[in-house]
Formats: structure tokens, C-alpha cells, sequence
């Protein structure tokens, strides 16, 4: 329900900050948990490298198969006086249509610097309209971030 009210409000220019945890404008501060969130980018690739959040010492790769590509979806993190040491879901990617995707990038300890970006790539079908990006409770819309 919530995505159909942030679809319907962002086509109609409505401009909101939040409801309800939902990031109703990309690029929007989320709180969640005392991390304060935020829609970077969408990007597109074939081959992407699929580094821990904050960003460590995996250097494992991704590539496309045929027909498929990544959207990477780059969010910002800002570590509050508010935020206890927790378990941060892995975010997933809604597409226009409404399939879930996921990613194997991992939020580990979160906490860890007081800000950091991190890249989540997810595996997608070529050409793929992305519409939101939600860790937990948390959503964030991506339509106006992505050029597709």
C-alpha cells in the first residue's frame, strides 16, 4: 500500500519528506534505527564488485549474464548518537512492476564509521525500470534516480 501512495504522490509532484518511514523524494534522510539513510544513485553495469557495507576487504566480482545487468543503487549512511549496535537488514529493489530483488551485498556493522556510501548491485533483467530500494521498514523511491 505504502509504494502505490509513494507512486501515486511522486507522479503527481507531491513533495513530502516522510510517511511512516517511507521516503516519499530520493535523496531524502531516512532514520532507521539511528542510521540516518539516504538514495544516492541508480546506476547500470555489467560487471560490478561486490564490496561489505561499509565498504571492507571483499573483492569479490559480479557479472551480467546474457539478457541481465546490475542496478546499482548507492545509499548514504550517517551514523547518529541514537543508533545501538544491531542487525541491518540487506536492502531489496523493487522494480516498476512490482518483482523484489535481491542483493548479496551486506550491511556489516553498521556502526562502524560515522558515514560512509556503500553500492548494492542488484541482478536485474536489461532495461528494468527500478521503483524503490526498502531495508526493513524503511523505503526509499528511486524513480526519479533512475535514467532507464
Amino acid at each position: 500500500m505504502k509504494a502505490v501512495i509513494a507512486t501515486i504522490l511522486a507522479l503527481a509532484g507531491v513533495a513530502l519528506a516522510q510517511v511512516d518511514g517511507l521516503a516519499l523524494l530520493s535523496g531524502q534522510a531516512t532514520n532507521y534505527k539511528g542510521l540516518e539513510v539516504s538514495a544516492v544513485s541508480v546506476e547500470r553495469a555489467q560487471n560490478v564488485p561486490l564490496l561489505d557495507c561499509p565498504p571492507g576487504s571483499n573483492s569479490q566480482r559480479g557479472n551480467a549474464r546474457g539478457g541481465e545487468e546490475f542496478a546499482v543503487v548507492t545509499l548514504a549512511f550517517k551514523v547518529t548518537p541514537a543508533f545501538k549496535e544491531t542487525i541491518v537488514k540487506k536492502p531489496v529493489l523493487t522494480d516498476a512492476a512490482g518483482k523484489v530483488y535481491n542483493t548479496s551485498v551486506a550491511i556489516i556493522d553498521a556502526g562502524s564509521k560515522p558515514e560512509y556510501t556503500c553500492a548494492f548491485p542488484f541482478r536485474v533483467p536489461a532495461g528494468t525500470k527500478v521503483a524503490s530500494v526498502q531495508i526493513d521498514t524503511a523505503t526509499f523511491d528511486l524513480a526519479s534516480l533512475d535514467k532507464k
